[in-house]
């Protein structure tokens, strides 16, 4: 079974699940002061964020990235540049959808990789070499 028919399956369990126990779901929502529509979201959204491997330790790891952390790593010759005529901006090229949902997750939930996305590209580092040294540095806590 591929990760996206997991995944799709998931989903469809929590909307079943739902669905067939309003009462458990409305139960839980009330418990916790949210609508069940939200309830259901938020733990969809848990289990893609499991599933891309963006859990507490990496969101703490993340957090401790500085300016420096990009700035000093040596990228060897020819890893991490843009190539080809892509275009910097456009990160789809630049990454496996793995990856880009992976980023796009982290981004979201990681305000301070934003900031310092932000700060370091294009002036510092190209996008892609961003990228790369971001998924070198966590490499030991999200695996593909």
């Amino acid at each position: 079974m591929d990760v996206s028919s997991w995944f799709r399956r998931s989903i469809n369990k929590l909307k079943i699940t739902s669905q067939s126990h309003p009462s458990s779901a409305a139960a839980a929502a009330a418990a916790s002061d949210v609508s069940p529509s939200t309830t259901s979201r938020n733990k969809i959204k848990e289990v893609e964020e499991q599933l891309y491997g963006v859990t507490d330790q990496l969101v703490e790891f993340v957090k401790s990235f500085t300016i420096e952390t990009f700035r000093s790593f040596s990228l060897p010759d020819g890893e991490g540049s843009s190539g080809h005529g892509e275009k910097s901006e456009n990160v789809r090229k630049d990454l496996s959808d793995w990856q880009e949902t992976h980023a796009t997750l982290v981004l979201s939930r990681v305000k301070e990789l934003s900031q310092l996305r932000f700060k370091l590209c294009p002036r510092f580092l190209k996008e892609r070499q961003f990228w790369w040294i971001y998924f070198t540095l966590v490499k030991s806590y999200v695996t593909e």
